[in-house]
This record gives structure tokens, C-alpha cells and sequence, in this order.
């Protein structure tokens, strides 16, 4: 039986984009690669019209579903329906299932005991009104597209007694008077649905917001491993620590002790990774679904205290080149091929 390895994505304009993914299917024993969008699936024929990698060349193939599949795609809305259909097909299995989008996620990691302690005020927000009174309570607040990755379209909105500000990344602060809060919070709705966060103050001594990303993986063999943890650091002003923005990255246990002395560097350093370790697996329990990997990223505000600010499940991996060197980066891109094939045996 040929085995062929699928792979899911947004789009395919050049395929040798995937020589990389190619490299590492063969590498673990696959006979080809299929790269393809949703819209390529036909699950009424079973079939899957994409670019297939086979014996050292691309070419267009129409081809049977493949016995195992990775989904790396960022989806617009219109495409992530169509995603959602295609993976819920029982006859086109994926090492990994969709979380669904931000609010959802935190309304399973509210159901953890453990958790409730590091997870900030978070909710959908419903209205303008719901919004001024949340924002009300806590003074300032993170606004996030509950769809959004990559630090796009976050504004932090702080009222003050005569105005209000709003920041965003690559864009000059808004001072803007306290009556048309509404009227401001109605437009922003209006491009699509988002959550409110309380802000927390996670800037570092030099004045750049940091965060800290907890890579976690499924191996060869199965089982949950940390491949890595680092301190992402945005450039001063800025409201994200995103790399691709200008952020950069570092060890947490050095950057922790620089900002919180040993003890305490140390003591956060530990909580980090318990927390990492602790959450792949609830998640998996509380969706009753099956995961591959996670991004998982943690703060630490001005007095000490360990926060989760969000859970991804198609994480980054920069911060391994950055921390770890090129070796580490290039296995935490090839372990999930691992798991691939782990999948196919049992």
C-alpha cells in the first residue's frame, strides 16, 4: 500500500515552497507528499486533487485520502468552513483537531482548577456597552480578534477621566475624548468579533512588553515534550512582544533572574514549564480530541506574578532558531512527521 503523507494548508501558489515538508515525509519512511487546500477535497469522491512530492519531483495528481494528514493552514473565514468540513470527514484523519477560536479556548481552560489562578479576566465581547463596563473595571484592556494570530489587530484601550487612548502596534497613540467611546468601540466591532483581556503591566526593565512561549509537541513516540521555552521581548512602545515585528528572543531563565533576581527567576522559571507540561494534556481530556502541538504563552507582570495569556495551536517556531540554534529549530519543524508516522503504525 502506498503511504502518502497530506498536507493541509491556505494556499499553494509555488510547491516547491514544501521541499522542506517533502524532505522530512521521505525521511520518515513516507512514499510522497500531497500538498493541498481545503477546496482540493472532494469527500463525496474521497479524493484529493493537490501537488504531490514523489520519487524527487512535484507534479498535479489527483490521488486517494491519504492515511494521515497535518493541517498547517491560517484560514480566512469563508476557507476555515470549508477546513472544519473537510475535518470532520472520519475518513481523512489529522494528527491534530482545531481548538476553535480564543473564547472558546478560555472558556475550557476556566474548567481547570490549576489554571484559574494564572488566567486573567477574559470574555467575548457582546456589545459596546459590555465592553465600557468591563473597560470600566479594569481601567485598561486588551481588545483581540477572537480569530486573530500573530499579534494582528490587538489595540489596548485605557480610559482615563476626560479621554480615552488606544494603542496598536505600528500606529501613532489615539487620545480621544470619553464621549465617543461608544462610537469608537461600535466601529471596531464592526470588523469582526474579538474578546477583552485586562491589561497586566509585562514590561521589562528596558521598556519592551515580554512574554514567554512554551513550545509543546507530540514526539515520535507520542508523548507530550516541552521542545522549548523563551522570552519573547517587542521592541519599547510597542504592545506585543511578536518577533516578526521587531521583538527578539531569549533564554528564560537568564532573562527572568535579570528581571526578578535568582530565586525568583528561577522559582517562575519552574512554574513555566509546569504549566506548559500540565495544559497539552487537559486540553486533549477536555475537547475529548487529539492534539499535536501548542504554543503556550505565559507573562510575568512588574510585581512577580505568573500569567496564561492565550493557548495556539499552530505555533511559531522562530523562537527555536533564536534560543535553541538551527539544529533544535529544524527538529521542532520535523517532529511533527515524527508523530505522523507514529500515528500510521499503531
Amino acid at each position: 500500500m502506498t503511504k502518502i503523507l497530506g498536507i493541509m494548508t491556505h494556499r499553494v501558489s509555488r510547491p516547491q515552497a514544501f521541499n522542506r515538508q517533502a524532505k522530512s515525509a521521505i525521511a520518515e519512511k513516507f512514499d510522497g507528499l500531497l500538498v493541498y487546500t481545503p477546496k482540493d477535497v472532494s469527500i463525496k469522491r474521497r479524493a484529493i486533487s493537490g501537488s504531490l512530492y514523489r520519487n524527487g519531483s512535484w507534479a498535479r495528481a489527483t490521488v486517494p485520502f491519504p492515511k494521515m494528514n497535518l493541517d498547517i493552514g491560517f484560514y480566512t473565514p469563508a476557507d476555515m468552513h470549508r477546513a472544519t468540513i473537510v475535518k470532520k470527514s472520519s475518513r481523512l484523519p489529522f494528527t491534530a483537531y482545531g481548538l476553535g477560536n480564543k473564547c472558546r479556548i478560555q472558556s475550557h481552560l476556566v474548567q481547570s482548577a490549576y489554571l484559574k489562578p494564572y488566567l486573567l479576566p477574559t470574555e467575548q465581547v457582546k456589545s459596546a456597552e459590555a465592553f465600557i463596563a468591563f473597560l470600566k473595571k479594569h481601567e485598561s484592556v486588551m481588545l483581540k480578534p477572537i480569530n486573530g494570530w500573530g499579534g494582528r489587530g490587538i489595540i489596548r484601550v485605557t480610559l482615563h477621566k476626560e479621554h480615552f487612548t488606544v494603542q496598536r502596534d505600528g500606529k501613532k497613540n489615539q487620545q480621544l475624548p470619553r464621549s465617543g467611546l461608544g462610537g469608537y468601540i461600535r466601529g471596531v466591532l464592526g470588523t469582526g468579533r474579538h474578546l477583552m483581556q485586562k491589561w497586566i503591566d509585562i514590561r521589562g526593565s528596558r521598556g519592551g512588553v515580554f512574554d514567554i512561549r512554551a513550545l509543546v509537541q507530540k514526539n515520535g513516540n507520542g508523548q507530550w515534550q516541552t521542545s522549548g521555552m523563551a522570552v519573547r521581548e517587542g521592541k519599547r512602545g510597542k504592545i506585543t512582544s511578536n518577533i516578526k515585528s521587531g521583538g527578539n528572543a531569549f533564554g528564560v531563565v537568564q532573562y527572568l533572574t535579570k528581571e526578578f533576581g535568582a530565586e525568583k527567576g528561577e522559582k517562575l522559571t519552574e512554574m513555566v514549564a509546569e504549566v506548559a507540561e500540565y495544559i497539552p494534556s487537559f486540553l486533549e481530556k477536555s475537547y475529548k480530541s487529539r492534539l499535536s502541538e501548542l504554543g503556550i504563552d505565559l507573562a510575568v507582570d512588574t510585581s512577580g506574578k505568573l500569567w496564561l495569556i492565550e493557548v495556539n495551536i499552530k505555533p511559531g517556531k522562530t523562537i527555536m532558531k533564536r534560543v535553541y540554534g538551527h539544529k533544535a529549530w529544524e527538529q521542532s519543524l520535523h517532529i511533527g512527521f515524527q508523530y505522523a508516522r507514529q500515528l500510521l503504525e499503531k
